[in-house]
Formats: structure tokens, C-alpha cells, sequence
């Protein structure tokens, strides 16, 4: 007796079965990346090597174009970028634009064409976000917070966002630094006021070249310069935020601050009151 099985009937079960065996995962992927194909990935390496203008022009038009326009398109919804400003067409054609700038870059050893250019997409488009919020979050820093929130040691850190604070501020600095030469011993009398207020002054004049110093920090460099006790510190730094804070207000309005002598005798007048 013979012990081939027969072949399964072709019946509609079966059909059934064969098709669940499919991975929807991988259909999925193949249908989103139909756009780019083998033929995009030559036509970009013949766009390199091509001299003639006019015949590199044809084929980005023909083989390129669509295929970054819509690799740019994927990549935007895919991730979402939120702080990016613009609207969605406007942020595609930037991305497109850095795609095509950068197709220069694309040798066949560098891999699969079309994830060269999805991460380098990714990659651009994380760099802006990160920009744009860092950008939102300095431009809100000042407008978000009470007088009694802000010290003048978060001025002078340079940790994390205050650091970007730092740079855009660092005018403000010098114009403080002028400030303060001027009216130190106008505004503190005893010997300990005085080297303190020396000690945070000479922070501030070289506040570019701080390097990673927290709240904690810049009171362990005051203390060491002056070796004087924290309470006392605080107290000096409490008056300089005063002044400081009318300054700064100043400064945002009109990108300057009053004369150092004027400005001596308006916070003179206003702490009368």
C-alpha cells in the first residue's frame, strides 16, 4: 500500500490558512516603502556621479524628487516634532531641501539608500525640535517667574537651559559688571558686604567661561574666595537681586540699562519707599 499522502484539497479553509501566513507586518512595511525602491537608490547614486547639469536636473526630477517628498512626509507624521514652527508643507520642504543638499553624501557602501536618508531625516528634524523648544523654554524663562522665585545665582549657573540663558545674556553681563563696579560701595558699607559683593562681581565678569556650575556650587566658590558663612552670602546676593532685577526688566525692554550713576539714584529712591 502505497504511503504518499494525497495534496491538500484546495479548499476554502485552506485559502484561508495561506493567507493568515502572510505577515501583515512585513505587507505593511513593503507597501509604505513601495515609493522607494532599488531604482530610486541607483538613480541617486547616478545623480552623483553625473556632471552634466541638465541630465542631473532630469533625473531628480524623474527618479528623485517624489520619493524624498514623500520619505520626508513618513518621517515627520512617523515622529511628530512639535516645537518645530511652520506648517506642515513648509517643515516637509525644509526637510526635503537638507535631503537634497546632503545627497552628495550617499555611496552604495553606506547601505540601503532609503535608511541613509530616513535617519539623517530623523536625525535633522530632532536636532530643530530640540532648538525650537530650547528657544521656547529661554524666551518664557523670565516672563514665567515672580520676583521672589528668581535669584541671582540662576543668573550666574550655567547648568542645562541656563546655560543657553547664559549666551544670550551674556551683554546684559557686562552692562550688570559696569553697574556694580560703579556702586559697590555706594550699596555696602561693611568690609564683609563689600568682598562678598567683589567675589559675585567677578563671577559675573567671567560668567562665559563657567563651566557646569549649579546653585550649591557657585556658593562653595563665593565661600572660598571670601571664607564667609552662606547666611552672610545670601544676604549680600538678596540686595544684588533687587537691583538686578530692575535691570534686567530694563534690559529685555530696551536691550540696555540706565546709567550706572541714574541707576544708583532710581534704586536708591525706590528702596526709600
Amino acid at each position: 500500500m502505497s504511503t504518499n499522502k494525497a495534496p491538500p484539497k484546495n479548499t476554502r479553509a485552506n485559502k484561508k490558512r495561506d493567507a493568515e501566513d502572510v505577515s501583515p507586518t512585513r505587507a505593511t512595511r513593503t507597501s509604505n516603502r513601495v515609493y522607494f525602491t532599488q531604482e530610486t537608490e541607483n538613480a541617486i547614486v547616478q545623480y552623483n556621479l553625473e556632471e552634466d547639469l541638465f541630465v542631473r536636473e532630469m533625473i531628480y526630477k524623474n527618479e528623485i524628487q517624489k520619493p524624498l517628498d514623500k520619505l520626508a512626509e513618513n518621517v515627520i507624521n512617523r515622529f511628530k516634532f512639535p516645537y518645530i514652527q511652520g506648517t506642515f508643507d513648509e517643515v516637509k520642504a525644509q526637510v526635503v531641501s537638507f535631503l537634497v543638499i546632503n545627497l552628495h553624501k550617499y555611496t552604495a557602501n553606506k547601505g540601503k539608500a532609503f535608511s541613509y536618508f530616513s535617519v539623517i531625516a530623523k536625525n535633522y528634524l530632532i536636532a530643530h525640535n530640540n532648538n525650537a523648544w530650547k528657544e521656547e523654554k529661554r524666551t518664557s524663562y523670565f516672563a514665567d517667574k515672580q520676583d521672589e522665585q528668581f535669584s541671582l545665582d540662576e543668573l550666574l549657573s550655567s547648568d542645562s537651559d541656563a546655560k543657553e540663558l547664559k549666551a544670550d545674556f551674556s551683554e546684559f553681563f557686562r552692562l550688570a559688571v559696569q553697574y556694580w563696579d560703579f556702586n559697590l560701595t555706594r550699596m555696602f558699607k561693611k568690609k564683609r558686604d563689600i568682598e562678598i559683593a567683589n567675589a559675585v562681581i567677578e563671577l559675573m565678569r567671567h560668567v562665559n567661561s563657567l563651566e557646569n556650575f549649579n546653585k550649591k556650587a557657585l556658593y562653595v566658590m563665593i565661600r572660598e574666595m571670601t571664607n564667609y558663612k552662606t547666611s552672610h552670602i545670601t544676604k549680600v546676593t538678596n540686595k544684588m537681586r533687587a537691583i538686578m532685577m530692575g535691570q534686567l526688566e530694563e534690559f529685555k525692554r530696551t536691550g540696555h540699562i540706565a546709567d550706572p550713576a541714574l541707576y544708583f539714584e532710581y534704586s536708591k529712591k525706590k528702596q526709600v519707599r
